[in-house]
C-alpha cells in the first residue's frame, strides 16, 4: 500500500472538506457505488473544540499522469 501512495508516485487530492458528517458519509457511499478502489481514499478528522468545530477531509490518491504513461510503455 504504501508504495503505491508515495509521494514520488501521485498525490493526495482533497474532494471534500466538511463538518457534516452525513455529507461525508454520503459521498463515501457514493465512491464505493462508482467502485473506487478504498485503499486510495483517505479521511482525515481535524478534532476541534467545541466538537461541533470537528472538521473531515476526503481525499482521494491521484497518481502522476507521466509516471502511469511510463509504467505502461515499461509493460510492452
Amino acid at each position: 500500500m504504501a508504495a503505491r501512495t508515495a509521494p514520488d508516485v501521485g498525490r493526495w487530492e482533497v474532494i471534500l472538506e466538511s463538518r457534516d458528517q452525513a455529507e461525508l458519509r454520503a459521498h463515501v457511499r457514493r465512491l464505493r457505488e462508482a467502485r473506487i478502489d478504498e485503499s486510495l481514499i483517505r479521511i482525515d478528522t481535524m478534532c476541534r473544540h467545541p466538537v461541533e468545530q470537528t472538521t473531515y477531509r476526503l481525499s482521494r490518491f491521484v497518481a502522476d499522469a507521466t509516471r502511469e504513461s511510463d509504467r505502461e510503455l515499461s509493460e510492452h
